[in-house]
């Protein structure tokens, strides 16, 4: 599944292409993937694109949302250019057997929204709904509110291992396993610490590491790990894997110490630490 950064990077592509453009007509071939009223969007102009965690948000000229969740295997085709999930299918003429929803725009152009296993959706909501519908997440990474005392704060709340904690997007919306993984390499902290055990000092180093390599992450383009989910628009892979600590680097040497990474699974998760580095 994408996780923020390269959720951050459609939305990068998408304010770039289709910004200002109006929506002339959905075609549904998936009833399950869209949840709305057409008539409220076709005639719209597209005004804004907005993210919170993995999920983006279409705003159109009559102040209704358009909330799109790529989820693990969706992606988005516009003129030639891939987002999200890489597959055969997208280098095939459009629409192809996984197509669910065909958004053409005034110029012609069209936007194809595809999904395999359809858990990903798009959904129209007024910002008042939207709100509530979004109000059990954390805040974002890179929302102002994300400070260092809203940081500490969240993860006194639990007495779940800090890794767990970290990707629970009630307290904070958009980390993932990538991120978590490294992020807590760099502070020094085990995963398996009791997240309420945390000290200032610690969270202190977690939420610069954190915001640090999601940063890292969008200016390169976001990770493709060694599943090859996630392909960049132009169809080449992000470049922020060769930048991985410890994530993917199981029974390698230590960055730092030369320990050798190990690797366990902690709330289904695959979770990768140095011994040593993480005591």
């Amino acid at each position: 599944m994408p996780e923020l950064p390269e959720v951050e990077v459609v939305r990068l592509f998408l304010e770039d292409h289709l910004l200002g453009k109006t929506i002339s007509k959905i075609k549904i071939l998936s009833p399950k993937s869209f949840v709305g009223n057409l008539r409220f969007v076709e005639g719209q102009k597209i005004v804004k694109f907005s993210r919170i965690g993995k999920q983006l948000s279409v705003h159109l000229s009559n102040r209704l949302v358009l909330l799109v969740h790529l989820k693990m295997t969706g992606q988005l085709i516009y003129e030639g250019f891939t987002l999200g999930h890489p597959t055969k299918e997208a280098s095939l003429p459009m629409p192809v057997k996984s197509t669910r929803l065909i958004f053409t725009f005034s110029d012609r152009s069209r936007l194809y929204f595809n999904d395999q296993r359809k858990f990903g959706w798009v959904r129209l909501f007024s910002s008042k709904a939207l709100k509530l519908f979004q109000s059990n997440l954390g805040h974002d990474i890179f929302d102002p509110l994300f400070t260092l005392e809203y940081f500490h704060s969240q993860l006194q709340k639990s007495r779940r291992p800090v890794k767990i904690v970290l990707l629970d997007q009630h307290y904070f919306a958009g980390i993932g396993n990538i991120y978590a993984n490294d992020a807590l390499f760099l502070a020094h902290i085990l995963p398996t610490t009791p997240a309420n055990r945390v000290s200032k000092s610690k969270s202190l180093k977690l939420h610069n590491s954190l915001l640090s390599i999601m940063r890292q992450s969008v200016l390169s383009g976001g990770s493709t790990a060694r599943d090859n989910k996630y392909l960049r628009p132009d169809g080449t892979k992000g470049k922020n894997q060769f930048f991985f600590r410890v994530y993917e680097r199981k029974g390698e040497p230590c960055l730092k110490c030369r320990t050798k990474i190990k690797y366990q699974k902690l709330g289904g998760r695959g979770t990768f630490y140095c011994p040593k580095c993480q005591q």
